[in-house]
């Protein structure tokens, strides 16, 4: 009988956790506010006085072009891919760089983020895509007759990885800084080493702990990625400008990009809700 109360009780805890609204007043007032805006937008422009439009809506140019944002997608998605891997990597160990007791380690992290997240991302993506190229041509390609070109995925990616791992890096920090100082103490009376309290004492409750904070860069990457249409990238807004180009129907084909950056982030936020709920968290993720 205890056993069965209990297996309740846990359930029940668990269903907490996975639920999307608090109370039920939340998810109603969600519901209210957000269907009646919808279903305002779908009247006014499908079934309200469109007659004071001198416009023709062409929806079907969206179906017709859908290869073309599919592209774009996949595009997205790839950039996005490799930038959530980098920007981790240079999040993780910058945030350990930057609780170090070691000067020198600290000292670049101090400075990889304060250069980094001070610049403009367009600033620093025309840089890595323009810039680099050159500082490649003065110092190999000139010198040995070589012709390396650098890539605009490669630029797009670097920029996007070191912008926002500085972002992570800081995220990574505050999670180690909120251990408490009594969590080192009891590893090193158990006879861990640094080495080892690192890695299996701070960085396990640290990297859980930011999850939620995190979830908003992880977010930033696929929104600050339309920015890669800049440098001659075919993502989903360069695709989205080309199907405006070609059938000047501005209105649909910026519309179906924006929603399909809409779908991209939900789906990102409904992964990281999992990754929640599994790691049993009861907080909810900052999207």
């Amino acid at each position: 009988m205890a056993d069965a109360v209990l297996s309740r009780t846990a359930a029940a805890r668990a269903a907490r956790r996975w639920q999307w609204f608090e109370t039920p007043r939340e998810r109603r007032a969600f519901l209210l506010v957000w269907g009646g805006l919808a279903a305002l937008v779908v009247w006014y422009f499908f079934f309200g006085p469109r007659a004071q439009y001198d416009y023709n809506w062409r929806w079907s140019i969206v179906w017709q072009y859908r290869r073309f944002l599919l592209w774009g997608v996949g595009t997205t998605l790839y950039i996005f891919a490799w930038s959530l891997v980098f920007s981790l990597v240079l999040g993780i160990f910058c945030g350990i760089g930057r609780t170090t007791n070691v000067r020198w380690v600290r000292a670049l992290s101090v400075g990889y983020v304060e250069i980094f997240r001070n610049i403009p991302l367009l600033v620093q993506m025309w840089w890595a895509y323009f810039g680099l190229q050159q500082v490649v041509n003065a110092v190999i390609n000139d010198p040995l007759g070589l012709r390396i070109l650098i890539p605009s995925t490669f630029a797009c990616i670097l920029a996007l990885s070191l912008y926002t791992g500085a972002y992570m890096g800081e995220v990574v920090r505050s999670g180690i800084r909120s251990i408490p100082r009594g969590q080192w103490e009891a590893a090193t009376s158990t006879g861990l080493s640094r080495a080892q309290t690192w890695r299996h004492v701070v960085l396990p409750q640290a990297l859980v702990i930011v999850i939620p904070p995190m979830a908003s860069e992880v977010l930033n990457i696929i929104k600050n990625s339309a920015i890669a249409m800049t440098i001659a990238i075919t993502d989903l807004m360069f695709y989205s400008q080309k199907i405006e180009e070609e059938t000047f129907a501005g209105f649909e084909a910026y519309t179906a990009g924006t929603l399909l950056f809409l779908l991209l982030t939900l789906l990102a936020v409904g992964a990281i809700y999992l990754v929640q709920w599994l790691l049993g968290l009861k907080v909810r993720s900052a999207g």
